[in-house]
């Protein structure tokens, strides 16, 4: 098939159909079965919490100073503005 007649034949573009398929891409079930020969690889438990030990550790910080901000500017200033 030549390449016009690929432009020609190419089915419209529907919005419609396009979320339909980001939607499908999203769930896993009941549009696509895991398969059943292979055995579900089991929990990095360690890992996760190592990661969660990272993130929490610049989270903490980071929250206490964005909302702790105006007490420390208050401490500061001592009411000097």
């Amino acid at each position: 098939m030549t390449p016009v007649a690929r432009i020609v034949t190419r089915r419209p573009f529907s919005v419609l159909r396009t979320l339909r398929a980001v939607g499908r891409a999203m769930e896993s079930h009941p549009f696509e079965r895991l398969p059943t020969t292979q055995k579900p690889a089991p929990g990095n438990w360690a890992g996760d919490a190592k990661r969660f030990g990272a993130q929490f550790a610049m989270f903490a910080p980071g929250i206490a100073l964005l909302l702790g901000w105006p007490l420390l500017a208050a401490k500061g200033l001592d009411g000097h503005v």
